[in-house]
């Protein structure tokens, strides 16, 4: 590993204020020759000309450490980030450059990087300049003990298997990696929301989708099985949240009202207390509502439920407490949603939020339009997934994977972003 800090005097850049800025350490591509892959993201400096960045510690597995390496500092703007400057240097140089007295260091230039021309030239205008004040390297397992015993980094030596016991699966992305956080303490909630609308057909008939033979299993309990057990072994406190939509219920203060009359509940609290217990606690809860009296109704409406969920995760986003929490709303659906433009724009804008959805179609409808957000960019789409029940309702393990693939990215990436 090698590990280094450094700070920065940048140029102004805008006569609007100071930037935001962070800064990624690049190698060549072996494939071509003007492009770059990132090793290495810091952490962003809010509003600084002389921004200091956190130690950053880097796998020298990822780079070779005698191969030249880009160094680019970019400002965070609303909707995309802009390069302000960028060098060019090496390991060695960048060890060497912090080794004698820090009066006398001599600092790297900052220039406009042209994306003309092989590795992309440079102007001779300066954009700041960037001082290192700290190289050098360290055995691993030096690295490790200093994490253990510090906890001031999240550097891991292995990798989460992947498989029925764990579908989720181990990603990467610049410095960070979802068993980093996993075991620096990582807690992910669950909040579940069951479709109780009327497409989903008289749960006391055989053959529709609430139907339940002699306390047997259902799509329904499947899938929460499925997806609940394997988001459960990395929760510490088990405490699930379970809403229902879709339906109506008799009014204790007007029962004389027919069913007609009766609001439809877009949110319902589902079991006897605010929070299921365990995954199975979330199954007798779903099966708690069939002892009440009501009627499922329509039409097929989100967004409460998805904001019970974003309320909850921006609680955790404002408490400093709670810095490795992490929640998923996890919605069971029979078909078409209602309110789907508005529910996409939402979804979209809560990327600042430790908050990921992932909505299984349960049954035979036509989920074209899920699906078709599914396959979208993640800017468009946001933390959302989709995916359907029938193609996998024989292989709870396979299920829960598909289901859940996308969060060990989403979480990366919160983190990463925070």
């Amino acid at each position: 590993f090698t590990n280094s800090r450094l700070r920065s005097s940048l140029v102004a850049t805008t006569t609007l204020g100071k930037p935001s800025t962070y800064f990624e350490l690049s190698r060549p591509a072996k494939s071509s020759s003007s492009s770059w892959i990132v090793v290495y993201r810091s952490n962003s400096i809010r509003e600084s000309t002389t921004p200091m960045w956190d130690k950053a510690t880097i796998d020298l597995n990822s780079i070779c450490s005698d191969e030249i390496l880009r160094i680019s500092v970019k400002k965070e703007e609303k909707k995309k980030c802009k390069e302000i400057g960028s060098f060019e240097t090496t390991i060695q140089c960048l060890i060497e450059s912090c080794q004698i007295d820090e009066h006398m260091r001599s600092s790297f230039v900052l220039q406009p990087t042209s994306t003309r021309g092989p590795r992309g030239r440079q102007s001779n205008k300066k954009t700041g300049q960037i001082t290192v004040v700290s190289a050098y390297m360290q055995r691993r397992d030096e690295v490790l003990n200093e994490i253990r015993q510090k906890s001031q980094k999240l550097i891991l030596d292995h990798y989460l298997s992947s498989g029925e016991n764990n579908p989720l699966q181990e990603i990467s992305t610049s410095n960070s990696k979802f068993s980093d956080y996993v075991d620096a303490g990582l807690d992910i909630g669950l909040c579940v929301a069951i479709d109780f609308t009327s497409s989903n057909g008289d749960p006391q008939k055989p053959g529709t989708l609430h139907f339940i033979r002699d306390g047997m299993s259902n799509d329904y309990i499947d899938a929460i099985e499925s997806i609940g057990n394997a988001v459960e072994k990395y929760s510490k406190s088990k405490d699930f949240p379970v809403w229902g939509f879709g339906a109506k219920f008799p009014s204790d203060v007007s029962p004389e009202l027919a069913v007609e009359e009766l609001p439809v509940r877009h949110i319902f609290q589902c079991g006897e207390v605010e929070s299921a217990t365990g995954t199975q606690g979330i199954v007798d809860a779903y099966r708690y509502v069939f002892e009440l009296g009501f009627h499922m109704s329509g039409p097929t409406v989100m967004l409460p439920v998805i904001n019970a969920a974003a309320f909850r995760a921006d609680k955790i986003h404002k408490d400093p407490s709670k810095q490795l929490k992490y929640t998923v709303l996890l919605i069971l659906t029979d078909g078409v949603v209602n309110d789907l433009d508005s529910t996409k724009k939402f979804i979209s804008n809560c990327r600042h939020l430790p908050l990921s959805f992932v909505v299984v179609g349960i049954g035979r409808a036509d989920f074209t339009e899920m699906n078709e957000w599914n396959e979208q960019q993640p800017d468009l789409r946001g933390r959302f997934t989709f995916v359907e029940f029938r193609d996998l309702q024989f292989d709870p393990a396979a299920l829960s994977k598909k289901a859940l693939e996308r969060l060990p990215e989403d979480v990366v990436d919160y983190f990463t972003c925070k």
